[in-house]
């Protein structure tokens, strides 16, 4: 049984809300929020996996003063947008909002994806285990891209990481490895967005310079939300 929500998005006006979640540990699915969110231009990005030693590190900016989730006070009250956007720290024209403290509150993850929905695109970094502040994002995705492994383990993985999902729009992304990528959505269940090559070593983005195969995937991804109508296919 996976989470128990009903499918929505951000619905209205406002910008789309992506999901990002590795289908196993190692895929570098914080990395490629960060670059989905960076290439979306005026964006927020919202970590959710308490675990992963914050977004914000990956981005280079933990030094950068701003809200982290332990200083964002929104319970019983409205957040606007432009308040919110404002005072997080900014890589680039992404404001991040970093984990750093091992729980958070779904109501005031419901409220930051929410104000921040409404003023442009939203990425959302999701922690692989099921919990409540994840399902309260799920609420309010407009898609959800999982990243492969193409090996058996991965896949093996990835496949029971989508299972577990709601009924919302999904689509993998694969890092290239002994299986086609076609093939490995195909056993996946889930529509192929793009392939990536295999991880290399892990160091913080530069905005100015980020990798050209990780903003290739990111445009596509985007692209098919834009266009309106348009279904889940594999990015180009």
């Amino acid at each position: 049984m996976g989470e128990t929500t009903e499918p929505g998005g951000a619905g209205g006006a406002g910008g789309p809300v992506v999901g990002v979640l590795g289908g196993s540990g190692g895929v570098g699915a914080s990395t490629f929020a960060a670059v989905l969110a960076l290439t979306a231009g005026p964006s927020v990005l919202v970590d959710l996996d308490v675990c992963g030693g914050g977004i914000d590190v990956v981005l280079g900016v933990e030094s950068v003063p701003g809200a982290r989730w332990s200083g964002l006070e929104v319970a019983g009250g409205r957040l606007e947008p432009a308040t919110l956007a404002a005072g997080l720290p900014h890589a680039g024209s992404c404001a991040v909002l970093a984990a750093d403290t091992a729980e958070l509150d779904p109501d005031a993850v419901r409220q930051v994806l929410a104000a921040a929905a409404a003023a442009g695109a939203v990425v959302v970094d999701l922690p692989r285990a099921r919990c409540a502040e994840r399902a309260a994002a799920l609420l309010l995705c407009d898609l959800v891209v999982v990243l492969a492994r193409a090996d058996v383990g991965g896949l093996v993985a990835a496949h029971a990481v989508v299972a577990e999902l709601p009924e919302l729009a999904v689509g993998v992304v694969v890092r290239r490895g002994r299986v086609q990528p076609t093939q490995a959505a195909e056993l996946i269940g889930a529509p192929l967005l793009g392939e990536l090559g295999p991880l290399g070593a892990a160091q913080p983005l530069d905005p100015r310079r980020l990798p050209r195969s990780l903003v290739r995937v990111a445009s596509g991804v985007l692209g098919g939300l834009r266009r309106p109508g348009a279904g889940m296919g594999a990015a180009s």
